[in-house]
């Protein structure tokens, strides 16, 4: 392999992805993001293990488009997935 392909490779790697959470745009650098990492965007710092995050996404990459994100799960995102992430207290 030539390097002006291995450069090309490195170029798709490192590609960003502008997406929204709680209406406000973010750009990140994975394609697919986690529970953890999309609650960081949205809330940064600390939390109390009182409080409960729930997390939706629309306009995802197919075939599962629309959703909940679960704690543990990962999402694969495109340009414009969009974020509703909610805190709550657990009663």
């Amino acid at each position: 392999m030539s390097d002006i392909g291995i450069a090309d490779q490195d170029q798709r790697v490192q590609r960003r992805y502008t997406i929204i959470i709680n209406t406000r745009q973010k750009t990140v650098d994975d394609r697919e993001l986690t529970f953890a990492q999309v609650v960081a965007l949205a809330f940064p710092g600390a939390h109390d293990t009182e409080v409960v995050f729930t997390v939706t996404y629309h306009r995802a990459v197919a075939p599962q488009r629309d959703g909940n994100l679960s704690e543990g799960g990962t999402v694969t995102i495109k340009d414009g997935t969009a974020f509703d992430v909610t805190r709550t207290r657990r009663s």
